[in-house]
């Protein structure tokens, strides 16, 4: 009976080590065969091109990406497009409300890619993959014309309402370090975005916000009530970002940027400020090259072709009726007929009583004819001598003096010939054109 007990020990003994064992020997083939997950194990660039579609993932915020007439629009997007024929696939837009919702999307490896102005900063860096830079931008303080400031020192004690989650509150953390100074930080929720913060400083909802450069330059950024802004940031990378495993389709990504016809595709892009950049290139002529016709129809009309003033106004360039008769435009509304006639107008006042002056004058004295008419333009003159001051310069000079030829008892003096004028419009407007002019001389973007 003893002996019995013992095998039985014996044999239990053996049974429980080699199970024990076995567990160790095999476990690395039982977990290699249990895991077999094709949504990570496969290659992201291989299942593209069999799946037969991209995915891509943003916000559609009217910058990067969004669609317009039904045609996918902005940078990233049309960037991505030709990726997507490239690769011989489709491109399908997956739309996100806010920069969590892209992110968590990207990590749970839902689409391939994230396209939405973004910055990869260090936070950013350790989670996801970046492509290499599609372009450059900086942070501009956007602010009105009634509380614009001229130095960023005149933030202290003010309040920037920025989106939550972007990498804007870091730009303002640096800034109040730098400059020693105390800024009230706001966060807005993320579904906002950064056109709708823009146009809400614009109507007052909130005093001061940060854009992108890019962002600030497009058209549906443009507001007449918004002052210029002021540079805020130092330049940083726009990119794509990929899921934190995507090498590969990284790497193919990259050398795909590195075309020489890829980059002339971006440096175009860069380059545009308006749908009709062409049309302004085409009617610029000496001294009105086709910035300052870009920038005037950006104080004219903010780039709306269909506009229409309460003075009857019409189009990009604001052409009165008479006026669009004069310089032979028939559809006021064609973008094309509109510039030309805006541009002529402008060649036709200048060279008919501003050529005379220094260049930078007659462009001032030119702009101002265009909006108030000449004969306001030459009674403020008249002000200006009459008062001590230069009539042939414009700046801080006949701009001072326009303005008063909206009272009764200046605009009734006997040698006023043209009476009432709503000369400080004309005021801001000569120097809006001026401020946009610089702003897209300045763009270190492009090549103009």
């Amino acid at each position: 009976m003893l002996k019995v007990l013992i095998n039985l020990f014996i044999f239990f003994s053996l049974t429980f080590m080699i199970t024990t064992i076995s567990q160790f020997i095999f476990v690395p083939e039982v977990i290699y065969l249990g895991s077999t997950n094709d949504k990570f194990k496969k290659n992201t660039l291989e299942q593209i091109k069999k799946r037969g579609f991209l995915l891509v993932a943003t916000k559609l915020d009217g910058v990067g990406c969004y669609y317009k007439r039904g045609q996918l629009r902005g940078i990233e997007c049309e960037l991505l497009q030709e990726y997507a024929n490239y690769l011989d696939v489709e491109l399908n837009i997956i739309f996100f409300p806010d920069l969590h919702s892209l992110f968590t999307a990207l990590e749970n490896k839902s689409v391939d890619i994230i396209a939405s102005d973004l910055t990869p900063n260090n936070e950013r860096k350790k989670k996801f993959l970046f492509s290499n830079a599609l372009f450059h931008t900086e942070e501009w303080l956007i602010q009105r014309k009634d509380n614009a400031i001229s130095n960023l020192k005149q933030l202290n004690g003010k309040t920037i309402s920025i989106r939550k989650g972007t990498t804007y509150r870091d730009v303002i953390l640096a800034l109040q370090q730098e400059m020693n100074i105390n800024i009230k930080v706001e966060l807005l929720p993320e579904t906002l975005s950064t056109l709708e913060i823009i146009k809400g400083v614009a109507n007052g909802f909130w005093s001061y916000t940060l854009a992108d450069q890019h962002i600030v330059q497009n058209q549906h950024a443009q507001y007449p009530k918004l002052s210029p802004p002021l540079i805020i940031g130092q330049p940083r990378e726009i990119s794509l970002a990929l899921f934190k495993d995507d090498k590969e389709l990284l790497l193919h990504l990259n050398s795909w940027l590195a075309n020489k016809k890829i980059k002339a595709i971006l440096n175009k892009k860069k380059q545009s400020i308006t749908p009709w950049d062409n049309v302004f290139k085409k009617n610029a002529s000496p001294p009105f090259d086709w910035l300052w016709l870009t920038s005037q129809a950006f104080a004219e009309s903010s780039f709306d072709p269909n506009a229409i003033s309460s003075s009857g106004a019409k189009g990009l360039m604001q052409l009165m009726p008479e006026t669009a008769k004069d310089m032979g435009v028939t559809q006021v509304f064609d973008p094309k007929e509109n510039i030309k006639g805006g541009a002529k107008y402008n060649k036709w006042l200048y060279k008919t009583y501003w050529n005379y002056l220094p260049e930078k004058e007659a462009l001032a004295f030119t702009f101002a004819s265009y909006n108030a008419g000449v004969g306001h333009v030459m009674d403020a003159q008249r002000l200006a001598l009459r008062n001590g001051d230069d009539p042939n310069i414009w700046f801080d000079n006949v701009e001072n003096h326009i303005i008063k030829l909206e009272k009764k008892s200046i605009y009734t003096l006997q040698y006023i010939k043209y009476g009432y004028c709503r000369g400080s419009e004309t005021k801001d407007y000569v120097r809006k054109i001026f401020s946009q002019k610089e702003i897209y001389s300045n763009n270190k973007n492009t090549n103009y």
